[in-house]
């Protein structure tokens, strides 16, 4: 299946390791996005980057042998011919004693190697924005298509035999021909019966696989899922889809045409289109909220501060300046950026200079 990218989801045990780490903790990124890196190349920043890193953990008193060891399964990565052909826009790096995690990732990186008492994720944290991620269902009646995207990543889902992959799926093909035969009997042409024939017969056949892609989404999907969904196919495909939709949230808006002459990512760009007036009048909703209650102590922009809350559960939302580097605000954000997470509360990127580094909404 076409993807934008290969993409590796940083979930909840993940951070729950990463939070339990002790030690000198380990972070490398590197872009890897062609045309900039070819999978030669991304074998040799990797071996330069991982010997980097080992000789700064030496400098920060780790014996040699551990720090070959910390990163051994780093070094492999450069000989997997697989897994440097299949890359995203970026390669995130995270080493401690125990503990290695490697992960292909949508947003854009610069190179960077860092050793400190803190992971770095700063520079990813658009990768934890799971508020910003859309579902497209890309429909024709050769092809349907679920993709789970965001606005740099794309990736085609399984039907799992639960969603029909065409018209076919759902019409019996050879049930059909034995109609059509039938009305041709007699050697003088087709013979429709009923008052429109075979072409209301197949009005209705493309209107039931219509309703049967629409009810079977929420199965595939779920019934809860706050995610919004964008739909792509010609105006009377969408229409009824979208009425017979068991998923339960349709964007209004949809990429109008026939989706099959689109790649994923063609799709991918064109429902970010859709969704990011969605996503921006919630974020800026949220923004609302923190400057509403701002310098109050549920409002608050101090990082040692919002660390201490975010380690105790008190962060309901993180709002990221994305302009400043890995280096700004030292272990005070990235451990925020971390512990919010852990205690699912919610991360927003906000670029227009309304953040000076970063801020929290508390929850009391």
């Amino acid at each position: 299946m076409e993807q934008l990218g290969y993409f590796d989801q940083i979930t909840a045990d993940d951070l729950k390791a990463m939070a339990a780490a002790t030690g000198p903790k380990v972070t490398i990124f590197l872009p890897t996005a062609p045309p900039q890196h070819q999978p030669q190349d991304t074998a040799t920043r990797v071996k330069s980057l991982v010997k980097e890193a080992r000789r700064k953990l030496v400098n920060a008193g780790v014996p040699e042998s551990d720090a070959k060891d910390m990163l051994a399964s780093f070094d492999a990565i450069a000989t997997d011919a697989p897994f440097l052909r299949q890359q995203g826009e970026s390669l995130a790096l995270f080493a401690a004693k125990g503990l290695n995690l490697i992960y292909r990732l949508g947003v854009p990186v610069s190179e960077y190697t860092h050793v400190a008492e803190h992971f770095v994720l700063r520079p990813i944290s658009e990768a934890l924005t799971k508020s910003h991620a859309y579902y497209i269902l890309a429909i024709s009646r050769k092809k349907v298509r679920v993709l789970d995207a965001t606005k740099d990543s794309v990736v085609q889902l399984d039907l799992q035999d639960i969603v029909p992959e065409s018209l076919e799926d759902v019409v019996d093909t050879d049930d059909r021909q034995s109609q059509l035969q039938n009305r041709s009997l007699g050697g003088a042409g087709p013979v429709f019966h009923g008052h429109g024939g075979a072409a209301d017969n197949q009005e209705v056949e493309i209107e039931r696989f219509l309703q049967e892609v629409g009810s079977s989404l929420g199965d595939l999907l779920g019934r809860a899922r706050s995610q919004p969904m964008v739909l792509a196919g010609v105006a009377e495909n969408v229409a009824s889809v979208k009425a017979a939709s068991s998923y339960p949230v349709v964007a209004e808006d949809f990429i109008s045409g026939n989706p099959d002459v689109s790649t994923n990512r063609e799709l991918q760009q064109a429902g970010w289109d859709v969704v990011r007036p969605h996503f921006a009048a919630n974020d800026d909703a949220a923004y609302e909220r923190f400057a509403d209650v701002s310098g109050t102590g549920l409002g608050e922009t101090q990082p040692d501060l919002i660390r201490e809350a975010a380690v105790a559960g008190r962060v309901d939302t993180l709002f990221i300046n994305p302009s400043l580097n890995a280096s700004d605000g030292t272990g005070d954000v990235n451990t925020a950026i971390l512990h919010t997470k852990l205690n699912s509360g919610d991360i927003v990127i906000i670029s227009d200079g309304r953040v000076e580094n970063v801020a929290a909404l508390m929850r009391y």
